[in-house]
């Protein structure tokens, strides 16, 4: 004699193969959000990345990048405001002074006439904005802009 299968049992036969269902359809949408992404959000990132070590500081690269040739403005601290443009030759040039910049272990170096000695700073830059960084610390801040606008 054949048994027929009860309503019970057909139903929760179709559940557990629904729920498989729904497992399988949830694991192939994330692996789908692995790190291929082409948008332009993933683009951004990479870039992020490339232009700063793991401690969010500019690299070498990245300072000569978007720092030199161009003009930054700020204040130091304690609030010694300042506007100097970075030459490409090495030179730094204020409204009345000049003096020098180098970049040594990813680290913008300024030497002044004045001082006793060589300041090397950290930068972490973004967007337009700049922080000068020692012993873990902020130092002072800037705006970088474009180019050589004062004409120093």
């Amino acid at each position: 004699m054949q048994q027929t299968p009860s309503f019970v049992s057909v139903r929760s036969g179709l559940a557990r193969y629904a729920g498989f269902a729904i497992v399988a359809t949830l694991a192939l949408v994330l692996v789908g959000c692995g790190s291929d992404d082409d948008s332009p959000a993933a683009d951004d990132a990479s870039a992020s990345a490339d232009t700063a070590a793991a401690d969010g500081f500019a690299n070498a690269d990245t300072i000569r990048e978007r720092v030199i040739g161009n003009t930054v403005t700020g204040t130091m601290s304690p609030d010694s405001a300042y506007t100097e443009f970075y030459a490409p030759d090495g030179t730094i040039r204020g409204p009345s002074y000049e003096a020098r910049w180098t970049i040594k272990d990813d680290q913008m170096c300024f030497d002044y006439d004045e001082a006793l000695q060589i300041d090397c700073y950290s930068v972490k830059i973004d967007g337009q904005s700049l922080e000068w960084h020692r012993q873990d610390e902020v130092q002072g801040k800037g705006t970088l802009v474009e180019g050589n606008p004062n004409n120093f």
